[in-house]
């Protein structure tokens, strides 16, 4: 078939009939000029309300990657109001989390060491030790983006349990971070002193907060402070929580009582190893594990009933005859194993995270039917002796719309943090 001006078909079709395939060829030394027109299509006229609706259907890699198109696609997918529909039609079952830990030695740092401190909102704090004062990083995961913080004026270099809160607008757009840092005091104190690091600033305020009674912070691995009601929360030596609220009392704290029924004897001879004190969706939860198979309950959790009265309330006790796996392995050892914990579910409220220590692996708890579930095995993925518990690791939340660092208003070209490892 030969191809004229005249003719409707632009391309030249041969068929094998053997494979029975067609091969389509373009000739594009005979199409006209206005055959080619028909190919042709400014995008600068196409309407920007269907061109929304259609990028915000794509992955989110590709969306970030087509705003290097043009300077147009750019400022449409900039606004905040596309992140704000994007919002709106994302399936509520598509957010996923990862369990973090850091690498204790830096393979490029040699004598230094880097801890992952906390998360919140997708940023991550870290810190790199063996150095003085303390280099503290504020790390994104997913854009790869990282800031040094400033070091303090503080004469004191005793610091632990550091925290990080941020804040994101109804755009969903993160606008500020703060950190905090409590000093370490040598014995039982009437005060509490800390610092808190905010991005809008850039620097670091001290606070000495006046306690009702003599307390001391439990300087534990993992001890970073609960954020929940809008305060901080620590865990003391004498078995209750110390809570800070900068926005309510910048001059004092509260002290808040631990429920009482708890396993005292555990928590005094394994140093809190099994129980979990964590936030869940604006609520202070309490988790506890038996540590010898003998007690009579095996799983037992409270949850904060009445905050300003500091009253918990018992949301359910679990026996080990109660429950059940559909892992031959771990099912052997549901009456005589150990098994510790590690994290409540981010985002699902009946789930709960332990490690079993004689199977190596994760298993996740299901309130609801009792049941136990082998959620990964750990063989190889942790060096010999190491502790894995809620101490070492942290939930992070993969954020459904990287969104840019905010900075500080000091700049400072450190070493970049490490790499962290998932489970």
């Amino acid at each position: 078939m030969e191809d004229d001006d005249t003719s409707h078909s632009s391309n030249q079709f041969k068929v094998d009939g053997d494979h029975n395939t067609v091969i389509q060829q373009f000739l594009p030394n005979n199409i006209s000029r206005k055959r080619e027109q028909l190919f042709w299509y400014d995008i600068r006229s196409f309407p920007d309300s269907l061109l929304v609706e259609i990028l915000a259907r794509l992955p989110l890699k590709s969306i970030f990657r087509f705003k290097r198109v043009c300077k147009h696609w750019h400022t449409l997918i900039s606004h905040p109001s596309f992140c704000r529909f994007y919002f709106s039609i994302l399936n509520s079952n598509a957010a996923s989390f990862r369990i973090l830990y850091s690498i204790e030695e830096h393979e490029g740092q040699r004598p230094y060491q880097f801890k992952v401190l906390a998360m919140s909102n997708g940023l991550i704090l870290c810190c790199l030790w063996s150095s003085s004062p303390f280099v503290y990083y504020v790390c994104d995961p997913v854009t790869r983006q990282w800031i040094v913080l400033p070091t303090s004026t503080s004469q004191s270099q005793l610091f632990f349990g550091e925290g990080l809160i941020t804040r994101v607008n109804q755009d969903h757009i993160l606008t500020d971070y703060t950190v905090v840092r409590v000093n370490f005091p040598e014995s039982q104190s009437n005060h509490l002193n800390l610092e808190m690091f905010s991005s809008e600033t850039g620097k670091w305020v001290s606070y000495k907060l006046n306690c009702p009674t003599p307390i001391k912070l439990r300087k534990i691995h993992g001890g970073a402070p609960i954020h929940c009601y809008g305060a901080f929360h620590w865990l003391t030596h004498n078995h209750g929580i110390v809570a800070f609220d900068p926005y309510k009392d910048s001059k004092s704290v509260r002290l808040i009582p631990l429920p009482h029924d708890r396993d005292l004897e555990s928590e005094h001879n394994h140093d809190g190893l099994y129980r979990l004190f964590d936030e869940w969706h604006g609520t202070l939860r309490y988790f506890e594990v038996a540590d010898d198979p003998t007690k009579l309950y095996f799983l037992i959790m409270w949850s904060m009933k009445d905050y300003e009265k500091g009253e918990w309330c018992c949301e359910f006790k679990v026996r080990r005859s109660d429950l059940h796996c559909r892992d031959l392995e771990l099912s052997n050892w549901l009456l005589k194993g150990k098994f510790l914990p590690i994290l409540f579910h981010p985002l699902n409220l009946n789930v709960v995270y332990l490690r079993c220590i004689e199977v190596g692996c994760i298993v996740s708890y299901d309130v609801v039917n009792r049941r136990l579930d082998v959620v990964c095995k750990l063989n190889g993925g942790l060096e010999d002796g190491e502790v894995f518990s809620w101490r070492v690791v942290i939930p992070f939340l993969i954020p459904r719309w990287p969104q840019p660092l905010p900075t500080t208003p000091r700049s400072v070209t450190p070493p970049p943090p490490p790499p962290l490892r998932p489970w």
